[in-house]
């Protein structure tokens, strides 16, 4: 296309003879007046404008100003037309921001080679200022990529806290623009507020994950985050004040915040906006020890905080955005975010298709292995070199699902298999399911050698108690048997150990116990008593409505006999895993995906029959067993249920979905 050249003279001979000369290489434009450039440049951009100095009513140098005042013209290269050959007025067109001049009567060939000159020149300089501007995006996204990396750096040493970073970044950049801020401002306080929590990076993880009471240096090393942080930011220039966010976001409007004890508007502006985000996240974030505070009760602790933590003018602000709703559009995508609890590496798989769930080689919440393959690893143990065999449970867990939730529950089972690994080492470590684990030490065969284990898993627990509050609510019972004196087989060491197991868990004295110790023999006549105290008990029992649910342990048992009766009566037993999942791939919230957990369970167990069984498999996960049904006979089944499902939950943004095992 050809350049286009806007000639602006009052001189109809100088227009014409320019258009002549100029009008084969290129699109002249021709205007004799100011006004009309003004006119022209509002809906037009040339590459090259050639000005004439000395024009009625607005002269070219006043044009000249106004092109250089405004963003638009301002990079137009402009060449000044003049009669005038002084000195004088040759230093100032180029004062003015011209790129050169020509003297009227023009030459052709001068007037020719300088256009081509300047027209190259633009070129050049567009070229360098678009490959300045590309490198500058491209260091720019780098620069971002880098903050955002860090960011979840940091957030990840921090179980509870992936995408922490994130929302606050974007809580903060909300209230900039309820604030006013230019688009430049809100973006820079996006990023400042991404990289408040940097210093955490040199907290200790086992002070960050420590879920309840810190002592004074673990305090200390958390406080200290803030003033680290300050100094990493310190020479990085690309947003101002990011340094200011991460030093100062602990401060608190009456001056009892650290690391300075600064008070009201003396903490910077930007600090004061990510103090109450930062809060605002803290309470709307779940927790193992609870769940995520209600909008409501969040804003009654920001206006009881207004004044005192925060700054009253902002908490208003920040009310109105909660109250409209503004911020659910903040929560981070499902690909940004992670559990709560598991690093997403960590977690093991649920294999369905050739491999049913119970079948799996490895415990799907915990990482030891599965209740078949380390009975399987047992029983070759046993008959090898013999050894110790241990059922440990973990007491009072049933209270810590109902009263805390399942996602505390499965934390403080992770937690419990953690210790086994780390103090049995290599020896075999198995989850039976439920709160039950298999532990066989290979070659221990004295009750003075047990003893010794026992006594590092138990110290190895209460260790991990003083760490996890959420373990203090429940305590380890082991039963203990031994191959040689208790038996050789592993169903007859096992027995022996569940025997043992029931006796330590009727005294709250005892932590251990072994086989032989494990009950008094009873009378015949206490026996009759006791089978017609167990048939008036079970008169006693509440009918059970659709499903058989049971735990997890229990549901083990269940299985395996279901089979057994399948096979001798010929009839096919469906094991299914009915799993919760986002709709869009967005985060839920762990309010939400406990309602519709239970929604789940309530629509399979009142959709199912009494013969089929059912059991909670993890915080959004339940399995079942379908007794009697033909595998082409499921969907009917699982349609009911998701219909169902759908009809109790109300909503669409957790859907279910359903795995059959394939056997």
């Amino acid at each position: 296309m050809k350049k286009i050249i806007l000639i602006v003279d009052d001189d109809r001979l100088t227009l014409s003879t320019a258009q002549n000369l100029l009008g084969e290489k290129y699109k002249v434009v021709a205007l004799n007046s100011g006004k009309q450039a003004y006119k022209y440049l509002d809906r037009h951009t040339p590459d090259l404008i050639l000005l004439d100095i000395n024009m009625p009513e607005i002269g070219g140098f006043e044009v000249m100003r106004a092109l250089q005042a405004d963003p638009r013209w301002k990079k137009i290269p402009v060449i000044f037309l003049t009669a005038d050959r002084s000195s004088e007025t040759e230093v100032e067109c180029f004062r003015m921001g011209a790129c050169d001049f020509i003297s009227k009567p023009f030459e052709p060939q001068t007037m020719l080679s300088r256009i081509k000159s300047t027209l190259e020149l633009d070129g050049y300089r567009k070229d360098l200022q678009r490959r300045l501007d590309e490198k500058t995006r491209e260091m720019e996204r780098v620069t971002i990529q880098a903050i955002m990396t860090v960011a979840n750096t940091v957030d990840a040493k921090d179980e509870y806290t992936k995408g922490h970073s994130m929302r606050v970044a974007a809580y903060a950049e909300a209230m900039a623009r309820r604030l006013g801020w230019s688009e430049e401002e809100v973006q820079n306080t996006y990023y400042v507020a991404m990289m408040h929590d940097v210093g955490k990076i040199g907290v200790p993880d086992a002070v960050l994950n420590k879920p309840f009471r810190l002592t004074d240096l673990e305090f200390k090393l958390i406080k200290d985050h803030t003033t680290m942080g300050a100094e990493i930011l310190k020479d990085f220039k690309m947003f101002p004040n990011v340094n200011v966010g991460a030093r100062y976001h602990h401060e608190r409007y009456d001056g009892k915040g650290y690391p300075e004890g600064l008070r009201a508007e003396s903490i910077p502006l930007i600090a004061r906006i990510i103090a109450i985000v930062d809060s605002y996240d803290a309470m709307t974030s779940n927790r193992v020890y609870r769940r995520r505070l209600s909008d409501d009760v969040v804003m009654q602790e920001l206006q009881s905080g207004k004044g005192s933590q925060w700054d009253p003018d902002l908490v208003d602000i920040f009310i109105e955005l909660i109250k409209e709703g503004a911020l659910e559009q903040q929560w981070m995508k499902e690909d940004e975010m992670a559990s709560p609890i598991f690093d997403s590496e960590k977690i093991y798989g649920v294999a369905m298709g050739k491999e049913s769930v119970l079948e799996a080689p490895t415990d799907y919440l915990t990482g030891v292995l599965s209740k078949r393959k380390g009975e399987s690893e047992i029983a070759a143990g046993l008959r090898a070199a013999g050894g110790c065999l241990m059922i440990l449970d973990l007491d009072h867990f049933k209270q810590i699902n109902q009263i805390h939730g399942h996602l505390a529950g499965d934390y403080a089972l992770k937690m419990t298999a953690d210790i086994l690994r780390e103090v049995c080492g290599k020896d075999i470590v198995c989850r039976t399911g439920g709160d039950e684990f298999l532990y066989f030490a290979e070659g221990i065969k004295t009750r003075d050698d047990a003893v010794v284990m026992v006594d590092k898993i138990l110290k190895a627990f209460a260790d991990k108690q003083e760490q996890a509050e959420i373990l203090k609510e429940t305590q380890l019972s082991i039963g203990i048997s031994l191959s040689g004196v208790d038996g050789h087989e592993f169903n007859e060491l096992y027995q022996r150990a569940d025997k043992a197991l029931y006796h330590v868990k009727q005294n709250e004295n005892i932590r251990y116990g072994f086989y032989h110790s494990a009950g008094l023999a009873r009378s015949p006549e206490q026996s009759k008593s006791d089978l017609e105290t167990v048939i008036n008990l079970l008169r006693q029992s509440e009918e059970q409505q659709g499903a058989f649910q049971v735990d997890y342990a229990e549901f083990a048992h269940i299985y395996d006999f279901m089979n057994r009766f399948s096979e001798r009566s010929q009839q096919q037993t469906q094991l299914l895993l009915f799993t919760l999942f986002s709709s869009d791939g967005s985060e839920i919230k762990l309010e939400r995906m406990e309602v519709a957990m239970q929604c789940m369970e309530q629509s399979i167990c009142k959709s199912l029959r009494g013969v089929d069984v059912g059991t909670r498999y993890s915080s959004s996960q339940f399995l079942v067993v379908l007794m009697g049904t033909e595998k082409e006979n499921v969907r009917v089944v699982t349609d009911r249920i998701i219909q169902n499902y759908f009809k109790l939950y109300g909503n669409k943004d957790i859907t279910l979905t359903f795995d059959i095992a394939d056997y």
